[in-house]
């Protein structure tokens, strides 16, 4: 029997339809790659948050950032899940199957995990001003990341691959950076470049002083004092001996707002109208008066309290006499949420001037522990990184209201006798009032700085160091003294050799630093010498910045270049007049013999950028050449400025070659008779060399997105102060008279090339 459908004819047999796949060690590469990455971004961020100290313990702050880490690769994940769901559905109905089946190959959560994960990476990198800034990854995290995740693409692969060659390389090849990548984070990094101490005269006597980093006399004790309520600081609350007022810095500085302003105030349990005064506080037992100074910390992390990191320095203050007061304005640092960008600086300074207040008033009231005890007329103020830009600051609001501070006190609110300023690896000009830097006046100045700071990368403070002026305190002095192999953070025992952050830092060389007890025993040499100077009038201290050699002994062993100036200074040469060939003193002359160059030069900072507000004079010769700078004093000059031989002849001089020192410098003087007297300098001291840094474990890390090291050039050019006591020439010769100078004359060796900066040639009273 036929029936219909025999009758039909036959059909064309079906196409089979063949779905587009990846090579199972593709997509054994992308699983590893993302899974892992995934898993080391959850891991590296919750790291991150303990460093970070948010506020909520380290497991509460480990669980808040790693579960964020997690949120963000998952939302990534579940986008392009969906999406791929769409496209499944969408796309074979618009007849584009064969598109699709391409697409669904590779899985819509792996590639969304990579997009994810890679914008953790590098989000920063693509779009700088972006959210992506706040959202990546450390440069740290950045590393262990991508090593965890290559690594585990790696490993995955190896799980299909047949030939047991193969795989096992694999499998080294994956553990490789997932082992070595970590390993090197924690190594200390490298110091084979650091420049070599020159030789120091062992004739070169010590100073006629005692040793200023020596435990003092006096017996310590301490107390603490605050607002009485302070759940995060007990010391600062029921354990406060002391309880002061709380005061309002709004008109100063108006704080955050809205979830920023939230959670500033759940954190510190205050706002900005309502600010504690709170105090470390170490004193000489003993009889007073005694001077007073307070020391303020830089920017840190809030959960961390920085004011108990210079308790080192506040008990060596007080068994010397002072009474030292760590201020603590941890409230005003590292804000999370909102980046105040410097705009707190007054604030800052506002506020030591209210811890004065509060001292002038227990110093004035009967029954108070420290009635009758404070010396307000001797007044120091010690600050650290942005406290170290702060305290400038103050020293001028004393006398004068600058910027906002006009607004909630007037100068002679204040008016304590603030004598001396420390700055301790400050920066500068962050807050310009009137649109200009601000210039220290009549107040005795000491820069410390160190050449291997990882956070202030260059010498920003040298600038308030040049602007100092002292037009109506001749007794006004300013000196700055440069670690080479000093940090920023070992000024204080919190902070440490965590100059970026305890995660951040896991890329700064700190193989070559000062250990934290040199380089706090350095600080209390020079601090304490400068406060002795300032507060005390113990004028021999001076020498310690003029004559660091005669200190070596106190010090570590170290190359530190150190300067000096003060209002005694006869200028005969400082490189500010038009001419060459003219002198600072009317009727003089200057000639410079054997130079290729000679000429008056402005310079910048290692930065590239900033530049020090004074010039110098550029001295360049070639090999073989028989170089000199010479200066011819106006006829009675000596005689007018009664020079003796009490006196000194100062200058400085700073090595400009790109390694290592110029070679040797004699100083020849002449007298009017003909009486010529040459000595050489290493007598007085040696010229330090050229002090390379290498601030990252490797050179390419410091210019990596996120790392703020742009640096030009790895060598801070300093000046050292020399300063030549005419006794010595007299010394040398018993017919040299001061009194009947003619010329001064630098010989150089020019046995090979050379290049140096000579500057601030003049002569100094003792």
């Amino acid at each position: 029997m036929t029936t219909i459908a025999d009758s039909l004819p036959p059909s064309a047999p079906a196409t089979p339809v063949r779905r587009f796949a990846l090579p199972p060690i593709l997509l054994a590469l992308g699983r590893g790659f993302t899974l892992v990455g995934w898993a080391a971004v959850v891991i590296v961020n919750g790291l991150y948050g303990i460093t970070a100290k948010l506020g909520l313990g380290p497991v509460g702050d480990f669980a808040v950032m790693a579960l964020a880490g997690f949120l963000f690769i998952a939302l990534f994940d579940g986008l392009a899940t969906l999406l791929w769901k769409i496209l499944n559905f969408v796309l074979p109905r618009v007849h584009l199957g064969r598109v699709n089946d391409v697409i669904q190959a590779v899985p819509g959560a792996m590639l969304g995990r990579l997009v994810g994960i890679l914008l953790m990476v590098f989000g920063n990198v693509l779009w700088p001003e972006s959210i992506f800034q706040y959202a990546t990854l450390l440069l740290p995290g950045k590393l262990l990341v991508m090593a965890a995740a290559v690594g585990g693409a790696l490993l995955f692969a190896a799980r299909v691959v047949q030939r047991p060659a193969l795989r096992y390389g694999l499998i080294v090849l994956g553990l490789l950076p997932m082992i070595a990548v970590p390993l090197w984070l924690f190594l200390p990094g490298t110091d084979d470049y650091l420049a070599a101490a020159p030789p120091v005269d062992p004739a070169i006597a010590t100073l006629p002083a005692a040793n200023p980093g020596l435990p003092g006399d006096y017996p310590v004790a301490t107390l603490t004092y605050g607002s009485g309520d302070n759940r995060r600081r007990p010391e600062f609350a029921a354990e406060a001996a002391l309880i002061t007022p709380v005061v309002d810095g709004s008109a100063i500085f108006q704080g955050y707002s809205g979830l920023s302003d939230s959670y500033y105030r759940w954190f510190n349990g205050f706002g900005m109208d309502n600010l504690p005064l709170n105090g470390l506080v170490w004193y000489p037992e003993g009889e007073g008066p005694f001077p007073l100074v307070l020391i303020v910390h830089g920017n840190h992390a809030m959960a961390e309290p920085s004011d108990p990191g210079y308790a080192y320095l506040g008990e060596h203050l007080a068994g010397r006499g002072m009474i030292a007061v760590s201020v603590d304005e941890n409230f005003l640092n590292g804000f999370t949420l909102d980046d105040p960008d410097m705009e707190e600086m007054p604030l800052r300074a506002w506020l030591l001037l209210k811890h004065l207040e509060q001292w002038r008033e227990w110093n004035g009231t009967a029954g108070n522990p420290f009635y009758g005890q404070v010396d307000l007329d001797r007044v120091a103020l010690i600050g650290h990184s942005r406290g170290g830009e702060a305290v400038a600051h103050a020293a001028e609001m004393n006398v004068r209201p600058i910027g906002r501070i006009g607004t909630v006190s007037r100068g002679s609110d204040f008016g304590f006798g603030i004598r001396g300023v420390v700055a301790l690896a400050p920066c500068d000009n962050r807050y310009k009032p009137a649109g200009r830097p601000l210039s220290l006046k009549n107040t005795d100045y000491l820069l410390l700085a160190s050449a291997h700071d990882g956070d202030m990368n260059y010498l920003d403070g040298v600038g308030q160091y040049h602007r100092a002026s002292f037009d109506d305190n001749p007794d006004g002095f300013k000196a700055l003294a440069y670690l080479y192999r000093g940090n920023h953070g070992n000024f204080n025992t919190v902070w440490g050799d965590a100059d970026q952050g305890q995660f951040e830092s896991l890329i700064l060389n700190r193989k070559p630093l000062l250990s934290a007890e040199e380089q706090q025993q350095a600080a209390k040499v020079f601090i304490t010498g400068f406060l002795e100077a300032s507060l005390n009038d113990r004028a021999e201290y001076r020498a310690l910045f003029y004559n660091p050699a005669a200190a070596r002994t106190w010090l570590p062993d170290d190359i530190i270049v150190t300067q000096y100036a003060d209002d005694s200074f006869i200028p005969v040469d400082t490189n500010e007049r038009g001419s060459l060939s003219e002198t600072d003193v009317a009727g003089g002359a200057s000639a410079a013999e054997g130079m290729t160059t000679w000429r008056a030069t402005g310079r910048t900072l290692r930065d590239g950028s900033t530049t020090v507000p004074n010039r110098g004079l550029l001295l360049e010769w070639p090999a073989r050449a028989a170089p000199s700078y010479s200066l011819e004093l106006p006829a009675g000059a000596a005689a007018e400025w009664s020079l003796t031989a009490d006196d000194a002849l100062s200058f400085t001089l700073a090595g400009m070659m790109p390694e290592g020192a110029p070679g040797a410098v004699a100083v020849e003087l002449e007298t009017t008779d003909g009486t010529v007297v040459r000595l050489p300098l290493a007598q007085f001291g040696p010229l330090p060399p050229a002090l390379p840094v290498q601030l990252t474990k490797a050179e390419w890390l410091a210019g990596a997105p996120g790392i703020e090291m742009a640096l030009a050039t790895p060598i801070e050019r300093v000046d050292q102060t020399f300063d030549l006591p005419l006794s010595a020439f007299v010394s040398a010769n018993p017919a040299f008279r001061p009194q009947s100078l003619s010329a001064v004359r630098f010989l150089f060796d020019g046995q090979a090339d050379g290049q140096l900066l000579i500057d601030e040639i003049g002569f100094r009273r003792p």
